[in-house]
Order: C-alpha cells, then sequence, then structure tokens
C-alpha cells in the first residue's frame, strides 16, 4: 500500500477513501499519505503481554503508550493528583502523567469548572516531590 503514484488530479488518495472510517483528503505530499496508511494499518505493536497486541500508528504513539501504561523510558511517575480529597485519584502512584488528563477527570468525575488556571497553592497538593514545578522566568531588565 505504501507504494502508490500520484492520481489523475496529481494529489495522492487514501487505499481506505470512500470507507466509512476514512476522512482523509487528498494530498499532494507522500509523507502525508504513508501517515494516512500507517492510521488504518497501525503497524506499531506494543510488546507487552498485558496489552494483547495493542497498535498504534506511529512510533511517537506507542512510546507514549509505553511511558504512561508502563513506567517505561524513564517515566514511570504520575506526578498529577487530583486536588479533590477522597478521591482515588489524589493518592501518589494513582495521578495522571499529564495535567490535562487531571483537568479533564476533574471535569468529568467532580464537575470542576475554572475560569483561569489553579492557584500554585492547589497545584502544590498535586505534585508529587519538587520534580516537574513550574518555574516563573526572570524578569529582563
Amino acid at each position: 500500500m505504501y507504494q502508490t503514484t500520484l492520481g489523475e488530479d496529481e494529489l495522492y488518495h487514501c487505499p481506505f477513501e470512500g470507507g466509512h472510517q476514512c476522512k482523509h483528503k487528498p494530498t499532494k505530499l507522500k509523507c502525508n499519505y504513508d501517515k494516512y496508511v500507517d492510521s488504518h494499518l497501525r503497524p506499531f505493536k506494543c510488546k507487552n503481554a498485558a496489552c494483547s497486541g495493542a497498535r498504534f500508528s506511529s512510533t511517537t504513539c506507542l512510546l507514549r503508550h509505553e511511558r504512561e501504561a508502563h513506567g517505561m523510558h524513564g517515566h514511570g511517575s504520575k506526578p498529577h493528583l487530583c486536588i479533590f480529597p477522597g478521591c482515588e485519584r489524589a493518592v501518589p502512584g494513582k495521578g495522571f502523567p499529564r495535567r490535562y488528563n487531571l483537568f479533564d477527570h476533574m471535569r468529568r468525575v467532580h464537575n470542576y469548572t475554572r475560569r483561569a488556571l489553579p492557584s500554585e497553592a492547589e497545584l502544590s497538593g498535586s505534585r508529587a516531590g519538587g520534580k516537574g514545578a513550574r518555574r516563573k522566568r526572570k524578569a529582563l531588565g
């Protein structure tokens, strides 16, 4: 499938075009065509037996999965903890590897809405240790 030629319109067309799950638009770039094919075939597999052959469309997606699901590549911690007392995700080791996922959890599970980012005081309880703490840049001048 990766060996293809330009169509009459001088564009690459996804071989799954017209299928119910394909929303790819014709492209001028062969590299984009290859990504289209990868998104359908998902050629990258997780080798962990617990995943029963989970498949991914790119090495980036596979590496993120290995890092977050299996703690591989030096990223085993889940430092973003829920700020709601009593929540199972507020316990060290049960948090989220990504800050976005934490806020998504709080919105869905706790109906948390925010107009601005939580204060550092709120977040200080959601970080395991000081690792990953954000620091303001020094003002120039």
